[in-house]
């Protein structure tokens, strides 16, 4: 994947049986959800659970409506490629048609990225999670062809450590006191899923 000189676009290089590049395969459509860029009326939806401060009481900080705005207008020069930064993906529930939350990915490196994900309260434990990371897995391992996914969580948010889990991500360390958090030195754990075994196994149908 690289981006392209011209544009504000990143392209999919081409494999040995195809002739030219591909953009990105955005949106992301699920039988309920739509992953997508933002756009600039999001801030509405946004600014009815980003204030949350019990939504990011483990990462991430929560919002009010200058910030976000502020935020959409820089997120607009952001691409996947661009070194150092999230791209974010707005996940809109496609009945109503509403925006319920927002996934990242940021690549390490050209063929590996860190995953992501913000969910309004309000729309958890209904299966909306594990259909969004299901999502953005197939995005980063079908189509554009990453070789490996990571996402780590603090270890007391135990929701976070069952949804990757539910999706077929391993288990693979935990750093014991390695963040520096409000109530102390915190632990962190990390999850990961390589290309081979997404293609072999795939995730799990646990709608919970």
């Amino acid at each position: 994947m690289r981006a392209c000189p011209n544009c504000l676009e990143d392209l999919i290089v081409p494999g040995p049986d195809e002739q030219t590049a591909r953009k990105l395969p955005l949106p992301i459509i699920t039988p309920r959800l739509t992953l997508r860029r933002f756009a600039p009326e999001d801030w509405k939806d946004l600014l009815e659970f980003m204030p949350d401060e019990a939504l990011f009481q483990y990462a991430g900080s929560s919002m009010h409506e200058d910030e976000i705005l502020a935020w959409l207008e820089r997120d607009r020069q952001i691409r996947l490629t661009t070194q150092a930064q999230t791209f974010w993906l707005g996940v809109v529930l496609n009945e109503p048609n509403k925006l319920v939350g927002y996934a990242g990915l940021a690549l390490t490196d050209p063929l590996q990225a860190m995953l992501q994900l913000f969910l309004s309260r309000r729309y958890q434990r209904q299966g909306i999670a594990t259909e969004a990371v299901d999502a953005l897995l197939g995005f980063c391992f079908e189509g554009i062809k990453l070789h490996r996914v990571t996402a780590t969580c603090d270890s007391r948010n135990v929701a976070a450590c069952k949804l990757f889990e539910r999706v077929g991500m391993r288990l693979e360390a935990e750093f014991v006191k390695d963040t520096l958090g409000v109530a102390g030195w915190l632990n962190s754990v990390w999850y990961a899923a390589l290309e081979e075994e997404y293609l072999d196994t795939g995730i799990t149908q646990d709608p919970g």
